[in-house]
């Protein structure tokens, strides 16, 4: 499904890329622009610490810097990481410096030459600044060099690429890097909690892997996983896990955790027994499990949809749906919010495009549960909207396509849920 430029070697830049020539024609002079995730920085330290110190965090995506003296690599990475990530990227040592200590990132990815000096020059300078000091480094090295190997092993660096790579090598590393932060944060959370977050991602790690292999969901786990999800939600201490997820790369798993865990505690303050919350924590973790077979860059794509890809995106229902169709032991109520959680009561939902007659309890609040997830998740390719704005936009805008009596019930339950947190504070 992927277009084959998604897995070239994408550091050798192309002149005639019409984002690339774009980039060619603006001095660096006229302050700064951006295009997709792409931010140019003024030539000048101290302009470049007045424009970092102006605009400040880079809204709801990752920040990576890349230092390299190439200006085509720093490009060419750029591009490879639009649609993912916010890219600051940085030609020489001190201009680097002073803007990771403005906008700290997440990562950064070294070139193998820094201004006038070496990648391993600014790396040993990079960790005497204590704020950055442990931020993960991946090398970019230019060829095969064991001295250099050496080197950048001797402070410490194991991740390293050479040229030419390809742009998944790359944005894998990143995202392992990332994720592994989040996951290692995991530990210092009390035992029940723990589990609910590492046995739901081993469990949708394993939902990928059976897809990619043909072989049937394995329901077993999905539902030996959301049971702690149940259990955490009766402690009341779900916000915690929503908190500890909402930095983790893998924005379809946040997603179906949050969705999962909202459904439970929906569920469980309108009465649902024990078990039946563990159905509808289980429809919430595979509800969007169709889209495990769409390429990445077209789940985080910014701007406007073609009518084909907005044809791939919807299809990851029907996706879905055959998934489920390859386990028999798979609950009827977790069939209903796979299949039906797009669906809306005036008709405009999708895929059958079901009315209000159609639509059963169990859909309207999963219907619910998707909309505000999807208006507060972080998500690369839009703004985060808080709780509150986003319930008011489902009670007006959306006022004909979701059940208004049960949407005043999960607002109460929020207002409730005194420690709730969105994802954007703690």
């Amino acid at each position: 499904m992927a277009d084959r430029s998604s897995d070239g070697n994408f550091f050798e830049c192309d002149d005639g890329n019409r984002r690339c020539s774009l980039l060619a024609k603006v001095r660096p002079a006229l302050a700064f622009f951006k295009i997709g995730s792409y931010v140019q920085l003024p030539s000048s330290f101290a302009a470049t610490s007045r424009f970092l110190m102006r605009r400040g965090a880079a809204g709801t995506k990752h920040v990576i810097a890349v230092v390299d003296a190439s200006e085509q690599h720093r490009r060419a990475v750029a591009e490879a990481l639009l649609s993912f990530y916010t890219v600051y990227p940085y030609s020489d040592s001190t201009n680097a410096l002073s803007g990771m200590l403005v906008v700290p990132p997440k990562l950064i990815v070294v070139g193998q030459h820094v201004g006038q000096g070496s990648g391993g020059s600014f790396i040993k300078d990079l960790r005497k600044e204590s704020s950055l000091s442990t931020v993960p480094v991946i090398f970019v090295a230019d060829n095969e060099d064991m001295r250099v190997f050496d080197t950048i092993r001797d402070l410490g660096i194991r991740d390293y690429l050479v040229k030419p790579y390809r742009r998944s090598t790359l944005i894998n590393a990143i995202s392992g890097h990332l994720n592994g932060q989040v996951e290692r944060s995991w530990r210092d959370l009390p035992a029940v909690q723990r589990k609910a977050l590492e046995s739901t991602l081993s469990a949708f790690n394993s939902i990928a892997d059976e897809i990619a292999n043909g072989n049937p969901l394995p329901f077993h786990a999905i539902n030996e996983s959301c049971a702690a999800i149940v259990e955490v939600v009766h402690d009341g201490k779900f916000d915690n896990i929503l908190y500890k997820i909402k930095d983790h790369d893998n924005f379809t798993y946040v997603h179906s955790l949050r969705f999962a865990t909202l459904l439970s505690l929906f569920g469980k303050t309108i009465g649902l027994s024990k078990e039946q919350q563990l159905l509808v924590a289980c429809g919430g973790m595979l509800h969007d499990i169709g889209k495990m077979t769409i390429p990445r860059e077209l789940l985080n794509k910014q701007g406007r949809l073609t009518p084909n890809e907005l044809t791939i995106l919807r299809g990851h229902v029907a996706t879905a749906e055959r998934i489920l169709a390859t386990t028999d032991t798979i609950p009827k109520g977790v069939s209903t919010i796979v299949v039906h959680h797009h669906e809306r009561l005036d008709g405009s939902g999708y895929p059958r495009g079901l009315m209000a007659a159609d639509l059963n309890q169990l859909a309207r609040m999963a219907g619910i549960i998707d909309v505000f997830c999807a208006l507060t998740d972080r998500r690369p390719y839009k703004r985060t909207l808080s709780a509150n704005t986003a319930l008011e936009l489902m009670a007006s805008d959306m006022a004909d396509e979701l059940d208004q009596d049960l949407l005043f019930k999960f607002r109460d339950i929020l207002i409730e849920s005194a420690d709730f947190d969105d994802g954007s504070s703690h």
